[in-house]
């Protein structure tokens, strides 16, 4: 009569230590292609913004500003004279926010105050948002 093969712990050990490996190996590539999906959601989501807050500008007949503030990592939009802000967002996980001015201002005419807005992630890759200035619009740059 045959007995039942019983795992030991050996064997057992050795399964661990391959599943280790295995997730040493993947974990890194997991948190870097999270980060390269959250800068690029976040810049989706910034460029929509802008789209809206310029239809906005134009709906209204009035002057919309879109406010960046890098130290509280947040943005929102408000009306020219406006007290109240229109809506306030949080900027994602670890992305940091580049640009030169902290407003930019969204015209009646549909004119955008001409800037880039570079978008960085841990890792380094960078998107930028780049206005049209005259004639309107937000344009995503992706950069190596």
């Amino acid at each position: 009569m045959r007995m039942p093969h019983a795992v030991t712990f050996i064997e057992l050990l050795f399964v661990i230590i391959i599943i280790g490996i295995l997730a040493g190996l993947s974990i890194p590539k997991f948190r870097s292609t999270f980060n390269t999906l959250q800068l690029n959601n976040f810049s989706r989501e910034l460029q929509t913004f802008m789209n809206y807050l310029q239809q906005r500008a134009i709906v209204e007949g009035k002057t919309v500003y879109l406010n960046i503030d890098n130290d509280n990592n947040e943005y929102w939009a408000q009306i020219k004279d406006g007290e109240n802000r229109l809506k306030t967002y949080q900027v994602p996980g670890e992305i940091e926010i580049e640009i030169e001015q902290k407003q930019i201002a969204f015209y009646p005419d549909g004119s955008i105050d001409k800037t880039t807005i570079e978008l960085i992630n841990p890792d380094n890759q960078y998107i930028n948002l780049t206005t049209k200035g005259v004639f309107g619009g937000v344009k995503l740059q992706y950069k190596e």
